[in-house]
């Protein structure tokens, strides 16, 4: 693409297009991403569509006609931060599209007090754990079917289900659940890490299958994707994680949250993934990525989780419907627009940076100073200057915008 950039004196207030990048990661589907985009696959898995300003895979705003007209957001934000962004000094999150064939590893994010402290420790090493000095908690919005491990099992039900494997290895593990609690995940990770390349992994996947007739629904299902993770990764003992792990299953239109310290991994399934702005992730297994399970379980919250779908504030109005989902962080909320085409529905945070995701339908972003017509898969950026604006049309929108309501 010509990335000739248009005069710095360029109008911010009006609504602009963001050209996303497309990240082709081997755990990827090859069709959904393409589909919601009104276009034919290429034949390689499109696993992320990023719209933000992380200098990793910055999205081009369009200034101009066509597509020549534009500049990666990053150096955007660098030139006119006050115009792009307000009072902020960085655009707080990165909005993506996430499409999950197979399962994702086995991992976590650290708080931003451990990103920083890591991040000054590894100054002048080759291998680096953090890439930046920022937390990374993350949103999932389902729009398909969607599961999940997020978090630890109660202590009692991860012991029961460890035990129906009838793995002697596993049993002392299964002893120390029921005696210690949650205190004795930490060792048994760890002893898990520590046996990758033998066969354990196999005789786990085994078992499954055999434990599977006569589990209950819960158990069957967690068995069930032992199965389906063996096959993406035969040697790992790491395959036991969804008897270990919550497994969460979301409904289009239901949200996840994942905060520092979880332990989590998406297995199967598409929707709009926001996150603070960081690529911090450290690694337990499941992968072939570096993995340091010395690192990552010193930072794990050790204790069950609780319901981790967070639930939205809904709002019906004569335009249609607002599903506003604010997690406890400043970073980031998303609020998604039903328009039904009965009149133009106002988009939230007037004040602010915000990104308008179009999911479905016939949408136009409007404001006083312009308008821009984005296709399913097309998002449109919102800048601090832009004042209020409006969704026009029938469709659905997603909008991410800073949660100044947890400042």
């Amino acid at each position: 693409m010509d990335r000739k950039v248009r005069p710095t004196v360029t109008p911010l207030d009006r609504p602009l297009r963001l050209l996303p990048r497309v990240r082709n990661y081997d755990w990827g589907t090859s069709d959904f991403i393409p589909r919601l985009c009104g276009r034919e696959p290429t034949g390689r898995p499109e696993a992320e569509l990023w719209f933000g300003s992380h200098p990793d895979a910055p999205a081009d705003v369009v200034l101009g006609p066509g597509d020549a007209g534009s500049i990666p957001l990053d150096r955007l934000i660098a030139e006119r931060p006050v115009e792009v962004l307000g009072s902020d000094s960085a655009l707080p999150f990165l909005t993506k599209v996430l499409s999950a064939g197979r399962p994702l590893s086995i991992q976590a994010h650290p708080s931003r007090e451990q990103a920083a402290r890591g991040f000054a420790a590894q100054a002048g090493r080759a291998l680096r754990n953090y890439r930046d000095t920022n937390h990374k908690p993350e949103l999932l919005y389902a729009l398909v079917p969607f599961s999940a491990l997020s978090g630890f099992r109660p202590p009692a039900e991860a012991a029961a289900l460890l035990g129906a494997l009838g793995l002697a290895e596993l049993e002392p593990h299964v002893q120390r659940l029921e005696a210690e609690g949650a205190a004795a995940y930490r060792p048994l990770l760890a002893s898990l890490t520590e046996r990758t390349g033998v066969d354990l992994a196999a005789r786990v996947t085994h078992a499954a299958r055999l434990a599977t007739g006569c589990a209950d629904p819960e158990g069957r299902d967690a068995l069930h994707w032992i199965d389906r993770i063996a096959a993406c990764h035969p040697e790992d003992p790491l395959v036991v994680a969804p008897l270990i792990l919550r497994l969460i299953h979301l409904e289009p239109g239901q949200a996840l949250f994942t905060g520092p310290g979880v332990p989590h991994s998406y297995l199967e399934g598409s929707g709009v993934e926001v996150m603070a702005n960081s690529d911090n992730v450290l690694r337990l297994g499941l992968t072939s990525k570096r993995v340091d399970p010395g690192e990552l379980l010193g930072s794990l919250v050790y204790e069950a989780a609780g319901d981790a779908n967070l639930e939205p504030e809904v709002e019906e109005h004569p335009w249609g419907r607002r599903t506003a989902f604010t997690p406890p962080v400043a970073d980031f909320r998303l609020d998604v627009l039903d328009v039904a085409g009965r009149g133009p529905a106002p988009l939230p945070a007037d004040d602010t940076v915000r990104i308008a995701l179009v999911l479905e339908g016939d949408i136009e972003i409007r404001n006083a100073a312009g308008a821009e017509s984005p296709r399913p898969g097309q998002a449109t950026l919102l800048t601090a200057s832009a004042g209020a604006a409006i969704a026009a049309g029938a469709g659905k929108v997603a909008v991410t915008m800073p949660n100044r309501s947890d400042e």
